[in-house]
């Protein structure tokens, strides 16, 4: 259930000149503003890049049940009967969306290096239902245990007979009660992200190609995940990240350049109280302890063209992908900790197509009063693993002084 929002920030030259290593000249200033909002994410593409339900589909059997009681059922008691019992299917529909605002800040400390800062902020939807899929096998596992005979299996078989029936309510105060969960429901939250920031140092500048390369980091400004609610979603990761990127290209001529951007992430380890999980595919856990959480180390690449139809409307297709490593958890907790780290790689393939009204040639030409910039961007998610699959619009105002 839990999502992993992405940083819907801008970078302070992206765009803005069709250069991939120009930087802002000495003193001059840039802000801007970004909003964003996704489509509503009703999907996700797993472990194996195949688009699955947001939500989760789970079923109670003895193995799950023994989990949640607390090995109330011997296993050992009837093996036919153990693996043929269940108490129910269970399904969890849930959607998201989201709406972000981002800020970003630039200033140009000579003609070849600039600072920059941006922050974004958040508001989350997240909307969970649950429902049963399937019923109970209480009876069947009962005749089969009278069958085999035997007194201990008549006593469980009467014992089954009489055991509740599990609908959504009795697994929805198994979580809150038993495991000390929130109920699973409608989710809503608000706040900043993780703040970057960092220098741009133009290396390279030789007219029609250069090279700009940028070190930063990225402070764990933002909301994190609650272990105590399913359907939370976090803003921040809770840890520094120090990451290098390069950015270069080649212009063609007036009318068509490239440019591909390459960063490294590097996520410094932090401190959390988690839930233990027992199993590796049942998360819940009514046990939480403190863990030396280290995030995989993320990649990122880009790769764009930009199309100048004249000084005021160009178009800038981009390719972007992403992958991020399988993180590492430490503790005394011995075995959860590959429990929870199991499967947490990720790997994101997108699309974006940026349609830039700009005036800033205007207003070198001494044509028109102010630089100033709009972006429109549509972003679209085409393949993945372990993320959420969703598509973004976004409309960005930026502006030099």
């Amino acid at each position: 259930m839990k999502l992993l929002a992405g940083l819907f920030l801008l970078s302070a030259t992206s765009t803005l000149y069709a250069q991939a290593w120009k930087v802002l000249p000495k003193g001059v200033r840039i802000v801007g503003t970004r909003n964003v909002t996704t489509s509503k994410i009703t999907k996700n593409f797993n472990q194996s890049g195949i688009e699955s339900s947001l939500g989760a589909s789970f079923r109670v059997d003895a193995s799950t049940f023994n989990a949640m009681t607390g090995n109330l059922i011997a296993p050992n008691l009837d093996p036919a009967a153990y693996n043929s019992l269940v108490v129910g299917e269970y399904k969890v529909d849930a959607d998201a969306q989201f709406n972000v605002q981002g800020t970003g800040f630039g200033y140009g400390i000579t003609d070849r290096v600039m600072f920059y800062g941006e922050l974004a902020y958040y508001n989350a939807n997240v909307r969970a239902r649950m429902s049963r899929t399937s019923g109970n096998t209480y009876e069947d596992v009962a005749r089969l245990l009278e069958q085999n005979g035997g007194a201990q299996n008549t006593i469980v078989a009467e014992n089954l007979r009489q055991m509740i029936d599990a609908n959504e309510g009795t697994i929805q105060s198994v979580i809150t009660n038993y495991y000390g969960y929130k109920p699973i429901g409608d989710w809503y939250g608000k706040g900043f992200g993780d703040m970057e920031t960092g220098i741009m140092a133009k290396v390279i500048d030789k007219g029609v190609t250069g090279l700009m390369l940028y070190p930063g980091v990225v402070l764990p400004t933002g909301r994190q995940d609650d272990p105590d609610i399913l359907q939370d979603v976090g803003f921040g990761d809770g840890q520094f990240d120090l990451f290098g990127e390069a950015a270069t290209g080649y212009v063609v001529n007036d009318k068509l350049s490239f440019g591909t951007m390459f960063r490294y992430t590097y996520q410094a380890p932090t401190t959390k109280k988690l839930r233990v999980p027992s199993e590796r595919d049942f998360k819940l856990s009514d046990q939480t302890g403190e863990f030396n959480v280290k995030y995989g180390d993320r990649i990122r690449w880009t790769l764009n063209s930009t199309y100048t139809m004249n000084d005021w409307i160009s178009f800038t297709p981009i390719y972007r992908f992403m992958y991020e490593m399988e993180a590492e958890y430490d503790s005394k907790y011995g075995v959860a900790n590959d429990y929870l780290a199991y499967n947490t790689d990720k790997v994101e393939h997108q699309v974006q197509l940026t349609t830039t009204l700009s005036s800033i040639t205007p207003f070198l030409k001494k044509e028109f009063l102010l630089p100033a910039q709009v972006n429109i961007n549509l972003v679209k998610t085409l393949a993945g693993r372990n993320i959420p699959n969703m598509d973004r619009f976004e409309v960005e105002f930026r502006m030099l002084f």
